[in-house]
């Protein structure tokens, strides 16, 4: 496994259950399976296991045929793309909107890289994952990101396909002829499991007809969180727990699937830290409660409910041997400092 949990926004599952919802299929089903349920109650920076969210480009992939990432892009408009098109949103040309995106990239996905070189007077955009991902997933990906590129290329009249050349993973059964459509002749496979797009300096450096308003200033004044407090794997655990317990108690093993290793493992790792898997539940669990009893809004007995204790009673003996008191006593210093 990792190092620490990849996570990426939920922000960023978006087009994938409009697309799942525009063609009529069960989008609850589509997000449970990828155990990612409590999506829905998530706001579009809270992180999320990215191995969870390519579950879902999975298995959209075997729903509508392996060019389902460009089929995804062509629905959706660039403000729908998660964060990473909004960022790119406002840039005057290609070429800004890569650097945007790469500069952004770290606050949208934990284990995700983007580079740009230039040789030869052609530039070659690099994109790769910092963790082994299957070919069919890594395939969906590689269509969804080429095509998003393209996307961004029309917008200074560069007509498709904008790029000279493109490597990336073929689908483990189908390859790449579905989408020498999308993308050209110029497609071939990657040596490896870096998507490699090479660009003309011409296409990159051209200006936007018209530039869309820039959301860039509006998304730094959210002061965009971390995905995860520091570069510790407890760190990242109480990121997936943060948005897992908003349906339920968490169970260990559904942790250690979004970190791609077994429960022994990821137990030992959190040993070695000097923690355990019950302490960062505790941890999360306690600075929810803290946080939603002091806004006074809700009723104890439904702030036990939704952190997954089966009886409020189990809820207040945590509470009283966090603070020393009852809930009550925040819940009231809540609605006392409103």
């Amino acid at each position: 496994m990792t190092r620490t949990i990849p996570l990426i926004r939920a922000a960023n599952l978006l087009p994938l259950v409009r697309f799942t919802e525009t063609h009529g299929r069960n989008t609850v089903q589509l997000l449970d399976e990828a155990d990612l349920a409590y999506w829905f109650h998530l706001t579009p920076l809270d992180p999320i296991p990215l191995r969870n969210g390519l579950d879902v480009m999975r298995a959209l992939s075997r729903r509508h045929g392996p060019d389902v990432g460009p089929q995804i892009v062509t629905q959706a408009s660039l403000p729908e793309l998660g964060y990473i098109g909004q960022v790119a949103l406002g840039a005057r040309s290609p070429a800004e909107a890569l650097m945007r995106v790469s500069r952004a990239l770290p606050f949208h996905s934990s284990h995700e890289h983007i580079g740009l070189d230039q040789k030869d007077g052609i530039f070659e955009l690099t994109q790769r994952f910092d963790f082994d991902i299957d070919d069919e997933a890594l395939h969906a990906v590689h269509g969804m990101f080429t095509a998003l590129l393209q996307t961004i290329c029309a917008f200074n009249g560069t007509r498709p396909p904008a790029h000279v050349r493109v490597q990336m993973v073929p689908h483990p059964t189908k390859g790449l002829a579905h989408l020498k459509p999308h993308f050209g002749t110029s497609l071939t496979a990657a040596p490896d499991k870096v998507l490699r797009i090479a660009l003309s300096p011409n296409v990159l450096g051209a200006p936007f007809r018209s530039p869309a308003r820039d959301r860039l200033p509006q998304l730094m004044a959210r002061q965009v969180p971390p995905l995860a407090e520091d570069a510790s794997l407890a760190a990242s655990v109480r990121a997936v727990l943060g948005s897992m317990v908003q349906d339920g108690a968490p169970k260990i093993d559904r942790v250690a699937r979004s970190a791609g290793t077994s429960v022994r493992s990821l137990q030992r790792r959190l040993s070695d830290e000097g923690t355990s898997f019950g302490t960062e539940l505790q941890t999360v669990r306690r600075r929810i409660a803290e946080d939603l009893l002091t806004q006074g809004e809700i009723r104890i007995g439904d702030v036990a409910e939704r952190l997954g204790y089966a009886q409020q009673s189990a809820f207040t003996r945590a509470v009283r041997r966090w603070t020393g008191k009852p809930p009550s006593f925040a819940e009231k210093a809540g609605k006392r400092a409103s």
